[in-house]
């Protein structure tokens, strides 16, 4: 949470950014959950309801860009406040892209799933479960402006990028061993491209709060995609 003031009104909007940010964090874990859910492919899970509750990660979006902009324009914060500020309006841009990428797995996986074919998701399910782990630590890590969390998690992207690309040539090898598999397994590997993408977001968010907390910029890891 944010620093106490002088000025109660001011601590009570940046009190409502930090909560929008988290609340918007809860909901884009939420989605991405639920399109993991979907990679088992005898789950009960709608994948048109992921796609139309994308709607309320980009209303947070919204909303949090706009009480941004709107209490920079009229507090003029300085320093520390400022930092937070545009800390929390980078932390929400990234939540919105996980909330893509997570429409965008839903409707992935919905296509394997008409095309009838069985693919092997153990894999990206592992690494599903490893963003997630992630993005839930740097919500909390927000939650109590934990740097040192934030570090820890910002180190363990690495991770996230070896099973990545153990996952990726297992698909690769899928394909050329059963051609008639092969628009499903390219699905897959999408799938996997975008559970990767998502642990860079989570990164991106961690690099914030260090930068937030200690106005230390990290090296700036760049995601490459528009989600």
């Amino acid at each position: 949470m944010t620093k106490n003031h002088t000025v109660h009104s001011f601590d009570e909007v940046m009190t409502q950014v930090t909560t929008d940010v988290l609340r918007m964090g809860q909901l884009a874990r939420s989605q991405l959950a639920a399109a993991v859910t979907l990679l088992d492919q005898d789950a009960q899970t709608d994948a048109e309801t992921i796609v139309a509750n994308d709607v309320q990660v980009d209303d947070f979006d919204e909303r949090i860009e706009y009480e941004v902009q709107r209490i920079i324009a009229l507090r003029q914060p300085m320093a520390g406040d400022l930092r937070a500020l545009l800390s929390y309006n980078r932390m929400a841009t990234d939540l919105e892209r996980i909330a893509d990428h997570a429409k965008n797995i839903a409707k992935r996986a919905g296509r394997i799933r008409e095309q009838g074919h069985r693919v092997d998701f153990s894999g990206s399910v592992a690494l599903g479960r490893e963003v997630i782990a992630q993005l839930d630590a740097v919500l909390q890590a927000i939650e109590i402006n934990d740097v040192a969390a934030a570090r820890r998690i910002w180190a363990r992207d690495i991770d996230i990028d070896r099973l990545f690309e153990d996952i990726f040539h297992q698909q690769l090898q899928n394909i050329c061993q059963t051609p008639d598999m092969a628009s499903s397994c390219t699905n897959a590997l999408f799938i996997d491209k975008s559970l990767e993408r998502v642990g860079d977001h989570v990164t991106n968010i961690a690099e914030d709060l260090v930068y937030m907390v200690e106005g230390d910029r990290m090296s700036k890891r760049q995601t490459g995609d528009s989600a």
